[in-house]
């Protein structure tokens, strides 16, 4: 082959300009032989058209036929190297070579390399021809060759960052916003060298002029700033984590962190929508993180139950022995009736491990009840850190509230919810055990009923629907014409 593309070469020397020749000479020999056999070929393909003279047309034509040749060069180039690839892969698998080709790192290297065959192509040959043309391809190509080179550096920081926050970011820490950084170093520096290839100057020179615009950049780049100090604080103080479940005072955000950037913190609420935040608020302002309670396993219970100051009355002996059929007051009301006997008076931090309570009020009894329903229930966390206690608040005009306080053994959502369910639930109906009722704002029924009862209505006869009313033995209605007829101008007409 080398003696029939000599043999070409000598044949059609005459066509070629002394210039080209020139240019080809100063090559190192295996450039000489291609693009000599190159130029041989444009030249013999205008001869047959006969504008092999004119050196305009042969020098596009040979730039044309130098593209397509760096093109078919750099693709054979990416199919063997993308072979050689997927078979090291049978025997050189692991994460970090997945990641990258997530990435895509090898199909933008392979990129570079048709414009590193048509730089050297050009170089040599057209240099010496048209300076100007070859000067403005060149720099199009290097402008080029920057670029693709930033994608390919950029597609191997991401796999490298995702193969360590895959293994070593064991903590979840928001380290993506440094990868960003690193990304946008990149093409900082990538940018000026190509303005300084675009200006004729050195990139040096480019950033010795960049101080009289650093106000403007600290403008153009105040949220990206931010973003890294805000990042970094929030990293150093273990503050965030992706998977957090965190409220931001202020604002809507109210679920889980998905994405921590170097521009935005992205949270999923509860709702299904999305919270954008910049990450300087965080740090600026003040957020609930719920991380050490789901660490923790547990969630607290905090609620109260409105009770009827009315209903609240001193026990008496028959009324303590009426309240003895209840679970755990058996035991309770005996051991208390015998400290007060003996003239102690421990209904708090009680020396024998009695539940808080009293046995002087039914609401002080009931309090002691719920305690220990409450440290008997296997839903409900013990421990030091998990405090339990019954207690009631001041009075309100709503009633005396009757607050439960204390920790689940979970810190999932719905048990949650259902364990909180049972806990008041369990209250409501003892109430009435203890001859306690809830306070309620008077509704329509209790309208109705009062009317029902004023002029000498039947309590039995209340039952069900405000109206008509239903008897509860006989189930027939009981409306007002069964009850007594209001006397004097109360009569209806």
């Amino acid at each position: 082959m080398l003696c029939l593309s000599a043999g070409f070469i000598s044949e059609h020397s005459d066509n070629i300009s002394e210039a080209t020749l020139n240019a080809i000479n100063a090559a190192p020999v295996e450039t000489y032989f291609l693009a000599s056999l190159m130029m041989n070929i444009v030249n013999w393909l205008l001869g047959i058209v006969g504008l092999e003279h004119n050196p305009t047309i042969v020098t596009w034509t040979y730039t044309v036929v130098v593209f397509i040749v760096s093109f078919a060069i750099g693709y054979v180039a990416k199919w063997i190297i993308l072979g050689g690839v997927r078979r090291l892969s049978r025997h050189w698998d692991n994460d970090l070579y997945r990641f990258l080709r997530q990435e895509m790192f090898f199909t933008k290297l392979c990129r570079i390399i048709p414009a590193i065959v048509f730089l050297i192509f050009i170089q040599f040959t057209l240099m010496s021809m048209h300076n100007r043309l070859a000067d403005i391809l060149t720099r199009i190509t290097l402008l080029y060759v920057i670029y693709v080179t930033v994608m390919a550096l950029s597609a191997f920081i991401g796999a490298v960052w995702a193969n360590i926050d895959a293994k070593r970011n064991k903590k979840h820490l928001p380290l993506r916003g440094l990868v960003q950084l690193i990304r946008g170093i990149i093409w900082i520096i990538a940018i000026i060298i190509a303005v300084a290839l675009l200006v004729n100057k050195s990139p040096a020179s480019l950033l010795a002029g960049l101080g009289a615009f650093a106000a403007v950049l600290m403008l153009v780049f105040k949220d990206s700033i931010l973003g890294l100090v805000a990042g970094v604080q929030l990293s150093e103080n273990d503050s965030l984590h992706v998977g957090d479940w965190i409220k931001v005072n202020g604002t809507d955000a109210n679920g889980t962190v998905i994405e921590v950037s170097l521009t935005a913190v992205k949270v999923l609420n509860w709702d299904k929508t999305t919270t954008m935040l910049p990450p300087y608020s965080l740090v600026s302002g003040s957020f609930t993180n719920y991380r050490s309670m789901q660490l923790s396993n547990t969630r607290r219970i905090q609620r109260t139950y409105m009770i009827d100051a009315d209903s609240v009355v001193p026990l008496t002996p028959d009324m303590l022995e009426e309240f003895r059929s209840i679970q755990f007051m058996d035991n309770y009301i005996t051991r208390k009736l015998a400290q007060k006997a003996a003239g102690k008076v421990e209904d708090v931090n009680n020396s024998e491990g009695l539940a808080d309570g009293t046995i002087d009020t039914n609401l002080g009894l009931f309090r002691a009840y719920m305690r220990m329903w409450l440290d008997n229930n296997e839903l409900i966390a013990r421990g030091n850190d998990n405090t339990c206690f019954v207690s009631t608040l001041q009075q309100t005009g709503g009633g005396i509230p009757f607050q439960v306080y204390c920790f689940t053994d979970t810190s999932a959502w719905l048990p949650y919810e259902a364990i909180q369910d049972t806990v008041f639930e369990h209250l409501a109906t003892m109430l009435s055990r203890f001859r306690l009722y809830t306070f309620e704002q008077p509704s329509g029924r209790d309208t109705i009923i009062d009317g029902y009862l004023s002029p000498g209505g039947k309590p039995e006869n209340v039952f069900g629907i405000p109206y008509p009313f239903y008897n509860r033995d006989s189930k027939s209605p009981a409306g007002p014409e069964s009850a007594p007829a209001p006397a004097g101008n109360d009569r209806p007409q």
